[in-house]
């Protein structure tokens, strides 16, 4: 008798044990800046469900992940590198989730989240409007200023770099509207050819004209 309570009181610590849910430790974040937003590389212990994975930006410049069953390495996360448009970092961990939060200088328009189970880790994409898209960042201002000298205008570099921005914006949105377009009529629309040709020839001249021309 003493012999069969031993053996379910090992049975019975097993599995509480095994029953238990090893969370995801959410070890640390990556940012990258792009010119039209932030790419967020977040790196967990073990896969995170992406259905557990929720954000929602405020009006005051907050952006707030939410991940449920899962917690945070706090100073890592803390200590995460981060610059321009990005101001702040912030988490914290409760019984049933834990939360990041990024405060960004610029409004954010859209996001989406990726899942990446090798390694592990959440991706999430924060785009910026189209309008921002040619605003310089303050690290770039800076940039351009010293205490003798004054720019009154952008080098080439800078010039081509906004146009060839601004000609794979132009073809893209072309592009995806006659795409659209397509669904509902049996026509081609004159959009598509239109961005096709633009995004073509903005590819070609960037990566075969441009660099010999720049040689010269």
């Amino acid at each position: 008798m003493v012999i069969s309570k031993q053996i379910w009181f090992v049975i019975f610590f097993l599995c509480q044990a095994f029953g238990q849910q090893i969370k995801p430790e959410i070890s640390n974040l990556k940012i990258d800046i792009k010119q039209n937003g932030v790419f967020v590389q977040i790196k967990s212990s073990i896969p995170i469900n992406i259905q557990n994975v929720t954000g929602w930006s405020t009006e005051t410049g907050w952006f707030y992940i939410t991940i449920l069953n899962a917690i945070s390495d706090s100073v890592s996360i803390l200590n995460s590198t981060y610059k321009f448009p990005i101001t702040n970092i912030q988490t914290a961990n409760s019984e049933e989730s834990t939360q990041i939060a990024l405060k960004l200088e610029r409004e954010v328009e859209s996001f989406e989240f990726y899942q990446s189970d090798t390694p592990p880790e959440i991706l999430l994409s924060l785009r910026f409007p189209v309008h921002e898209v040619f605003v310089q960042s303050k690290d770039d201002i800076q940039n351009k200023f010293s205490s003798n000298t004054l720019y009154l205008m952008p080098d080439k570099s800078t010039k081509y770099k906004r146009i060839r921005t601004g000609l794979y914006l132009v073809g893209a949105s072309l592009t995806i509207a006659g795409a659209m377009d397509m669904d509902n009529s049996e026509s081609m629309s004159w959009e598509l050819p239109t961005g096709i040709i633009i995004l073509t020839g903005t590819y070609f001249f960037d990566t075969i004209l441009y660099p010999k021309l720049s040689q010269k």
